[in-house]
């Protein structure tokens, strides 16, 4: 029971892609950061409300889910009618352990002490250090302005819709963020293309390349919990080497970033898929 709700105290807003932390430390105090809203509402006239159900029901911790403030207010607000109890469900699924889920709910665990709970698991476990990042491919439209395409194929769709779009900068976005609820030192920022050939191995390296020096953060960056930075690395400088990959004979997989901490710790991003762009 407690590592399914230590693991659901250190994740985030229920809401798709909301990196919005469930717990925030708060001068040395663990603090829950979210609303508890419900699936099925909890009064007559509050969205989604099913009169069939007791109250018991409407308290048990099936029936909740954790929002930051703002996509509580979208969901139980205007907007309501478009998120169904169903759409909810998945989200609590997508956002919960299986293991000790059965053992929340045998609990009598509701709304009325989950959050004193949550307060008192963190408290016993004590701070972590976590530390995540993921790489978009991107463009740069101005100066001061970055927009993020995700994946190559997102950006290949992106120039077919825009062509105007053809000639600006591409680019390469290591998004850095800390879940955790300590400060973490970012020491560097390193890419690698990723090859077939040799499967597990980094292929070629870029170690602390700084295409952007006047944007990217001076290393070493101390991140404060629940915060992030970005690195953006030029496009052009990834293509002369997956170029020098293929004439050597070598299948380029794709992309991956690496952030090195302070700690000693590598954060690595999940495989950017390489594809060509003209």
């Amino acid at each position: 029971m407690e590592k399914a709700l230590y693991r659901l105290s250190r994740g985030t807003c229920y809401f798709p892609d909301c990196p919005r932390r469930i717990m925030e430390v708060v001068e040395g105090e663990p603090m829950v950061a979210v609303d508890i809203a419900h699936v099925y509402g909890a009064n007559p006239g509050s969205a989604r409300y099913d009169e069939s159900m007791t109250d018991a029901e409407r308290r048990a911790f099936e029936n909740l889910i954790l929002l930051c403030v703002p996509h509580h207010k979208l969901v139980d607000g205007r907007r309501r009618v478009e998120f169904p109890p169903a759409m909810l469900q998945g989200w609590k699924k997508s956002n919960e352990p299986a293991e000790g889920i059965e053992a929340l709910a045998s609990a009598g665990l509701t709304d009325e002490i989950l959050e004193t709970v949550m307060e008192q698991i963190v408290t016993k476990v004590g701070p972590k250090r976590e530390v995540e990042v993921d790489l978009d491919a991107g463009l740069v439209m101005t100066a001061t302005d970055v927009a993020a395409a995700g994946t190559m194929k997102g950006m290949a769709t992106i120039l077919d819709i825009n062509p105007h779009m053809k000639e600006l900068p591409k680019i390469l976005v290591a998004n850095i963020r800390n879940t955790g609820t300590l400060a973490a030192s970012v020491e560097g920022v390193d890419l690698w293309v990723v090859l077939g050939e040799l499967k597990n191995s980094s292929g070629f390296t870029l170690m602390g390349r700084n295409d952007f020096g006047a944007s990217n953060p001076l290393l070493p960056y101390r991140l404060e919990d629940g915060n992030a930075v970005r690195w953006l690395t030029k496009m052009e400088t990834i293509v002369g080497i997956v170029e020098a990959a293929r004439e050597q004979g070598l299948t380029v997989l794709g992309i991956r970033a690496s952030v090195r901490l302070g700690s000693g710790e590598k954060i690595e991003s999940d495989l950017l898929e390489w594809l060509d762009l003209t």
